[in-house]
């Protein structure tokens, strides 16, 4: 799987030139990198920097009132860009642009103390934005175990299959978009276990702990999710996740 990817990858990058050739590039060096370790924060990082660098590729720009935040499970931001899943009555996951919201203004919108919670998966550097993971924290608590790797890769590759011409790098990216969906999602299924005892505790219900999701086949190749930023408990208080040398 891992040879595979990346001859994949740089098999775009000498057959792509023209508007796609930088993000065909980065496509091929993420895949390189891929292919000797583990999925990671950062990935997720440079993976949505791929996206920003398709030219013609737009974003919907969601207003963060409280109907959106109720529904919303969580919200992986970097910068202005923020993969957000939400679950309704079914899953949904899309890359919006979306100025950061904190824990505070995300409860503040809400009308909510304590609703929302942060975590930080990536430190913010003097010309890299932080990434945090904002959650509702109940809302995920309840229904992480309905998101999947699936949803993730479909929601970063949408943006680039909506260019016209994306089709042509779209196969090389989701490539790459695999190992770092499945990271996500141990990410997210870390945490809503945790939210899930917590409110149980609380509750003072005796239930047992729902048991690890089943590996998705077509994920039973793809490198384990790194343990660098999954053993953290999720954070209540207000945290950013601006540049630090930002605004």
């Amino acid at each position: 799987m891992l040879s595979k990817l990346k001859n994949l990858a740089a098999g775009a990058m000498k057959s792509v030139s023209g508007r796609f050739a930088n993000a065909s590039r980065a496509i091929a060096d993420l895949a390189a990198s891929l292919a000797n370790r583990a999925a990671a924060a950062a990935d997720l990082g440079r993976i949505l920097d791929i996206i920003e660098m398709v030219p013609g590729v737009s974003f919907d720009k969601p207003e963060p009132d409280a109907d959106y935040l109720n529904t919303l499970l969580a919200a992986v931001q970097m910068g202005e860009l923020t993969l957000a899943v939400h679950y309704r009555q079914q899953t949904e996951a899309s890359v919006v642009r979306l100025h950061p919201i904190a824990t505070a203004e995300a409860n503040a919108l809400a009308g909510s103390d304590n609703k929302f919670s942060s975590k930080i998966l990536v430190d913010g550097e003097s010309d890299k934005p932080a990434i945090q993971m904002l959650m509702n924290t109940e809302h995920l608590a309840e229904n992480y175990r309905h998101v999947s790797a699936d949803t993730l890769i479909n929601a970063l590759a949408f943006p680039i299959e909506n260019v016209k011409g994306g089709f042509i790098i779209a196969k090389p990216f989701r490539a790459i978009a695999r190992p770092i969906a499945g990271w996500l999602l141990n990410i997210i299924f870390d945490q809503g276990e945790k939210l899930h005892r917590r409110f149980l505790g609380n509750r003072g219900e005796d239930q047992p702990q729902p048991p690890s999701p089943p590996a998705d086949e077509e994920q039973t190749d793809a490198p384990h999710a790194s343990g660098t930023s999954e053993g953290g408990d999720v954070q209540s208080g207000p945290r950013s996740n601006h540049r630090q040398a930002a605004e």
